[in-house]
C-alpha cells in the first residue's frame, strides 16, 4: 500500500541532497504552514499546509499576492515531510528541485470547513497567521486539461484587513530574506552563513559599549539573535493620532535607505538589508563628500 511520502522519496537521492527524508507525523495541536522561496529552474514560492501528518504542497509560480482577487497559478506537488517546515538549503544541481530554498514565511493555518471535503471539491478556504502573510485565502482547482499530470490551482487572497489594494507595495519585494536565518537565496547559493553586510555590522558591534548582561535582566533567557531584524513598517490609517506627545512629518512616496559611512566607504542599505549603493551612486558620492564617519 502506497504511503503519502513515497512519491517525495522516490524523486530524491538522499545520499546527495540534504533534504529531510522524513516520516509521517501525528497531527499537531495547531496546524502549521510554511512558504519557501525556491530558486530552482525557475524562481517560485512553495506553499505547504500541514494536514494529516504531512505537508500538502503547491508551487506558486509568481508567489502569493496580497491584492484581493489577484489569481496566482499554483501547481499541486507531492506531499512533503513535516521537517520541511523549517528546512532551507541548497539542493544540488541535477537533483529534483535543484537550487536554493529559504523559509520566506511560516506560522499556523486554520481551514474553513473540512479539509478532505474541500480538497475533493476543489475549493479550500483557509486563514493564515504567519510572520508576513495573514487573513483569509482560497485555493481553487482549475478544470483539468487532457494529458496533464499535475493538478493546477489558483491561490487567491480574500478581501479583508490583510489585503492590499492594487498599486500598493508588493510584499514579495518588501521581504527578500528568510524569516529564520536572515539569508537570501543568493547567500544560500554562495554557502554564506550570514550576509556580508551583516558580518560587517557584527564587526562594528564588537566595539560598542557593553549592555547589561543576560543575568542582570529579569526574565531574560539565552537565545541566538537573527542576523537581520526587519524594521517595523507603517500602518495605513484614516487619521493621524492626536495629542501633545505626537510629532508628524509629510513623506512623499519613495525609497528609504540606511546610510553607512565607515572610513570613507559608503553603503546604502534598504530596509530589507539589500546593498543598493550602485543603484543610488549620486547619493553615495554626495555622502562621501561630507567627509564624516558614522559608526
Amino acid at each position: 500500500m502506497a504511503k503519502p511520502l513515497d512519491p517525495y522519496r522516490a524523486k530524491r537521492d538522499f545520499t546527495v541532497s540534504a533534504e529531510p527524508k522524513g516520516k509521517r507525523c501525528r497531527p499537531s495541536a495547531k496546524a502549521r504552514f510554511v512558504v519557501q522561496k525556491h530558486d530552482a529552474r525557475r524562481l517560485h514560492y512553495d506553499l505547504r499546509l500541514e494536514h494529516d501528518g504531512v505537508l500538502k504542497s503547491w508551487a506558486v509560480t509568481r508567489g502569493p499576492s496580497l491584492v484581493a482577487g489577484d489569481k496566482r497559478l499554483s501547481v499541486q506537488t507531492e506531499d512533503h515531510p513535516i521537517e520541511y517546515l523549517a528546512w532551507e538549503g541548497a539542493i544540488p544541481k541535477g537533483q529534483y528541485g535543484g537550487g536554493t530554498m529559504i523559509v520566506w514565511d511560516q506560522g499556523t493555518w486554520t481551514p474553513v470547513g473540512d479539509v478532505a471535503e474541500a480538497m475533493a471539491k476543489g475549493h479550500l478556504e483557509f486563514v493564515l497567521d504567519g510572520a508576513r502573510l495573514g487573513g483569509r485565502w482560497h485555493l481553487i482547482r482549475m478544470k483539468g486539461r487532457g494529458g496533464e499530470k499535475k493538478q493546477t490551482w489558483l491561490l487567491i487572497k480574500a478581501e479583508d484587513a490583510f489585503a492590499r489594494a492594487p498599486g500598493q507595495p508588493d510584499i514579495l519585494i518588501e521581504h527578500l530574506t528568510s524569516v529564520i536565518s536572515g539569508r537570501t537565496n543568493a547567500d544560500m547559493a554562495e554557502g554564506r552563513v550570514i550576509r556580508a553586510d551583516h558580518a560587517a555590522r557584527a564587526e562594528i558591534a564588537k566595539d560598542r559599549p557593553r549592555r547589561p548582561t543576560q543575568a542582570k535582566v529579569k526574565g531574560a533567557r539565552k537565545a541566538v539573535l537573527p542576523p537581520f531584524v526587519e524594521p517595523g513598517l507603517a500602518t495605513l490609517a484614516d487619521a493621524a493620532p492626536s495629542g501633545p506627545n505626537w510629532l508628524f512629518e509629510i513623506k512623499h512616496d519613495g525609497y528609504r535607505l540606511q546610510a553607512r559611512i565607515d572610513g570613507g566607504r559608503v553603503k546604502l542599505l534598504t530596509r530589507s538589508g539589500l546593498d543598493w549603493t550602485s543603484k543610488f551612486a549620486p547619493v553615495a558620492t554626495a555622502l562621501k563628500a561630507l567627509n564624516v564617519d558614522f559608526r
